[in-house]
């Protein structure tokens, strides 16, 4: 009998490994941000598949300074995301065409590739998607996979939403 876990969400690879983050963002510790998280989702026997940090493989380092959505917004950091979100993309229909599920993506909030509803923009908070987070919803968006933001200053609203995704799953088995 195979008792693998067959639900699997996507993270941005900065949940997991903060130190892909860009220089001076991570404000808030692991321990009450992002390890609840983690938790419920290994609670839940979650699969976690961690996204390609389009900012870092971009620049081919871990090390550079934030810069918003006008910085990144050119053509090439576009295709490299739309490269990035079609191996993302291709993943997830893999999975589905395994016979699994894909009960949601996740994204980070402020980020200019990977917000779900928020980006900080010049001109304040900006209702939109990262230049990533857009292509991959874009290619996805005919399955209803949830995709969810994480603001890491209020990462409660966060968790209620991931598990109503995971109990909703379950009532789905």
């Amino acid at each position: 009998m195979d008792n693998r876990s067959k639900k699997f969400i996507f993270v941005p690879f900065c949940l997991i490994a903060q130190a892909y983050q860009a220089q001076g963002i991570v404000k808030y510790e692991w321990k009450s941000s992002i390890k609840p998280i983690m938790q419920l989702l290994i609670d839940n026997d979650i699969n976690i598949v961690q996204m390609p940090c389009t900012e870092a493989t971009f620049n081919n380092s871990l090390i550079r300074e934030p810069k918003g959505l006008s910085k990144y917004n050119t053509d090439e950091f576009n295709r490299h995301c739309q490269k990035k979100a079609e191996q993302v993309i291709h993943e997830i229909k893999s999975i589905i065409n395994s016979g699994y599920e894909v009960i949601g993506v996740l994204g980070i909030e402020q980020s200019p590739s990977c917000c779900v509803n928020y980006i900080y923009t010049n001109k304040g908070n900006e209702k939109r998607k990262g230049i990533f987070i857009e292509k991959i919803y874009e290619g996805i968006k005919k399955y209803n996979i949830p995709i969810i933001g994480i603001n890491r200053k209020y990462v409660r609203k966060a968790l209620i939403e991931i598990e109503k995704i995971i109990n909703e799953s379950n009532k789905n088995k």
